[in-house]
């Protein structure tokens, strides 16, 4: 199937709707080839712990380091490149050091990769105009491998830091010079090699010590990973995006990199405002074409399979006609004129009213960022994310199901963000990562309520970027993650001190909780706060469910349920499962947590719970997820985490209103499925157990340790 470009003529504006072509009605479709370059940060500061605040506030350290997060991202990525992809690794600290030249990630190729990503080790200072000079320097590079076909891959430029660049290796303009010098060696590439040889610049900070304006203003997308739990969800998206690249205008054409909207004439578009709305930031740029004619190019970066892209052009009235263009790599694949356009019937006009408010959310959050950054009153930095969330709950279309999102992340998201506690942590690293989604309708997350819709197909149907985030979410999980470096002795790290003494190695900090379960994949306890429903006094019926009095809360006698915390269950209890069934609870098992305290993941309007536990996820059509991908880390003090042993048939409970597997489940379904904690295997574990005829058991932390390393010896034949 070909792409197809419509123009919908709505009041005051002009709607341009881009349809790469549609994978699931090609047969046989296979993701196309591509070239990945990561530059990733090892300066000393990487070597910092990757910490997790408590309940309580405090900073809790369970032995990785940021490298350490980077390292097992990107060896997610890598591992979920095809058998024709080109994976290539360079290292920044004092200069740059190309750690991994281009390699084939064949089966051989990806063992070899992930080998050198772990070999990564912090060194000094941060030297980023040497990271981005020498990624820059490996596209050249690539052109021998690749031959004549540059143009057939998908050319991915990562860039990874936590931190600030090192001043003393600022380009010759200081801090403003980064972004003139990725425009000269982009240019410089493409004048030597063609446009298809210069890659999409991907941003990623990990952390909240950043300079994210930096970041933002050199790359096509800055993506802001504040803690360890987020890496994972922004890594199998991004995946999935550089994956999903289209070819354009068929699947047999170029790789859709780098694609721009040129409007002519400009005098089309209006004088007096930002002529593309949701570009008054960056994006926009006026030239002229080989006639000699002046027109406005839209940067619009790369375009996906199967997602519809969506520009909105403010045009000038009696502006005549006007052309609009797309290019890809220099070169035109699709033209439609003014002359063409529809006339927005009722469906077009809220279609168009629906982009033309994502793109008032893009302006607000920009808006705020820059607010901020001014060092504006902190009143005026919410003030135009809480007007853009009041337009959009007043709007004529504030029921549509993607105005209700955006307005939702908005309220709940962004108005946080803008207080004053935030928005210098996170809030300002927070308004300059939404935005590149939004623009380019893309999810990087599965938390942003204004994000999900994105990635399917132009009839919401699921395609391949779902299934690549899908395949790249069960190789991160799966994966052995690195060896904890700040368990281990170690030399010291950073510029040294003349004159002074160091020792030899730096005493390391005390061992982990038995929480985080790197290992207890497919398994997992729910936290002390989350609760059940439970059936109290009342009948189910022939089919095990309560009747319609079930859902009312009740006291001491009578039907109904009433919701407890997981701490109350008890055996003999019946719990309330996803299918309004009631199942009894043949044995409760606690765990104990190290030093009395877990790690948990909160997932959105949810349970807290160990960060494998497979949670249903409703928003995406019922498929079985690790919360690791949904929430974000907390830490709970607490003697225990919780789970339960159904009767037989009873697979799943409901758990603050989300559907979680129980202990030996028996599902088969993608994620949930497991060898050890969904079979028998586990309960026929537990039935050893002092307190098992009780319906009780308590695992001392010592043994859930060991439990979990066994369960990974498991894994680790299964996969």
């Amino acid at each position: 199937m070909a792409s197809k470009m419509d123009l919908i003529a709505a009041p005051g504006a002009h709607l341009v709707r881009i349809t790469p072509p549609q994978t699931n009605d090609i047969p046989d479709f296979a993701a196309g080839k591509g070239a990945y370059c990561f530059v990733i940060d090892v300066s000393g500061s990487m070597h910092a712990a990757a910490q997790v605040t408590t309940d309580d506030g405090d900073k809790v350290n369970h032995g990785w380091s940021q490298l350490d997060i980077a390292k097992h991202s990107t060896n997610t990525f890598i591992s979920s490149l095809g058998d024709d992809d080109f994976i290539c690794v360079v290292t920044y600290s004092d200069g740059a050091n190309v750690l991994l030249d281009w390699t084939q990630t064949t089966s051989d190729g990806r063992e070899k990769a992930i080998a050198a990503v772990h070999s990564m080790r912090p060194e000094r200072s941060t030297n980023l105009m040497a990271g981005i000079t020498s990624g820059y320097q490996q596209f050249e590079n690539f052109a021998e491998k690749a031959a004549d076909a540059l143009s057939k891959y998908s050319m991915q430029l990562v860039i990874t830091t936590d931190g600030m660049p090192s001043s003393q290796w600022h380009p010759a303009r200081g801090r403003e010079g980064y972004q003139p010098l990725v425009n000269t060696l982009a240019k410089g590439l493409g004048k030597k090699l063609g446009d298809a040889a210069k890659p999409v610049v991907t941003t990623i900070g990990i952390g909240f010590q950043l300079d994210s304006e930096l970041l933002l203003k050199m790359s096509h997308t800055f993506l802001h990973m504040p803690d360890p739990g987020q890496i994972g969800p922004f890594i199998v998206n991004l995946l999935a995006a550089c994956r999903s690249v289209a070819r354009l205008p068929t699947p047999a054409d170029a790789a859709a990199n780098q694609c721009t909207l040129v409007v002519t004439p400009a005098a089309a578009l209006r004088q007096d405002i930002c002529a593309v709305a949701g570009y008054e930031e960056c994006g926009l740029e006026t030239g002229y074409d080989e006639n000699g004619s002046e027109c406005v190019r839209v940067d619009l970066g790369s375009i996906c399979y199967d997602q519809p892209r969506h520009v909105v052009l403010k045009t000038a009235d009696g502006g005549g006609d006007f052309s609009v263009a797309l290019e890809v790599g220099g070169k035109q694949v699709l033209t439609c004129t003014s002359t063409e356009a529809k006339t927005a019937d009722a469906g077009q006009a809220k279609l168009a009213a629906v982009q033309e408010l994502r793109c008032k959310a893009i302006t607000a959050l920009s808006q705020a960022a820059s607010n901020g950054t001014a060092g504006l009153p902190i009143e005026q930095v919410a003030a135009p994310i809480a007007e853009c969330v009041k337009e959009l709950k007043e709007c004529p279309y504030a029921a549509d199901q993607t105005v209700k999102a955006l307005a939702s992340t908005l309220e709940k998201e962004g108005l946080l963000g803008a207080e004053a506690a935030n928005f210098q942590k996170w809030g300002a690293h927070y308004f300059r990562t939404l935005p590149c989604m939004l623009k380019s309708e893309r999810r990087s997350n599965f938390r942003d309520e204004c994000l999900q819709h994105f990635g399917k197909d132009a009839r919401m149907r699921e395609a391949i970027f779902e299934e690549m985030s899908n395949m790249a979410e069960m190789k991160f999980a799966t994966l052995k993650p690195p060896e904890p470096s700040l368990l281990r002795p170690q030399a010291p790290v950073g510029v040294p001190v003349a004159g002074g003494t160091q020792p030899a190695t730096a005493a390391p900090p005390p061992r982990p909780m038995a929480l985080p379960d790197e290992f207890m994949r497919g398994g997992g306890c729910f936290g002390p706060n989350s609760t059940v429903l439970v059936a109290c006094g009342i009948e189910d019926d022939a089919e095990g469910r309560f009747g319609d009095d079930g859902g009312a809360e009740c006291g001491g006698e009578g039907g109904g349920v009433r919701r407890i915390g997981v701490s109350e269950v008890r055996a003999g209890d019946r719990l309330v499962c996803e299918d309004g069934r009631l199942a009894p609870v043949r044995c409760v098992v606690l765990t104990e947590c190290d030093g009395g305290r877990a790690l948990l993941t909160r997932v959105p309007d949810g349970p807290e719970l160990t960060e494998w536990h497979p949670v249903r996820d409703a928003a995406h059509g019922g498929r079985w997820r690790f919360p690791h991908m949904l929430g974000s880390q907390v830490m709970r003090s607490t003697p225990y985490v919780y789970n339960f042993v159904l009767a037989p048939g009873f697979p799943t409970v409901l758990v603050d209103g989300v559907a979680c597997a129980a202990l030996g489940h028996g599902l088969q379904e993608t994620c949930v499925a497991h060898p050890y904690w969904g079979t028998a295997a586990v309960i026929r574990d537990l039935m050893d157990k002092p307190g098992w005829q009780a319906g009780r058991v308590v695992l001392p932390c010592r043994e859930g340790t060991q439990r979990q390393v066994a369960a990974a010896a498991v894994i680790s034949a299964a996969f």
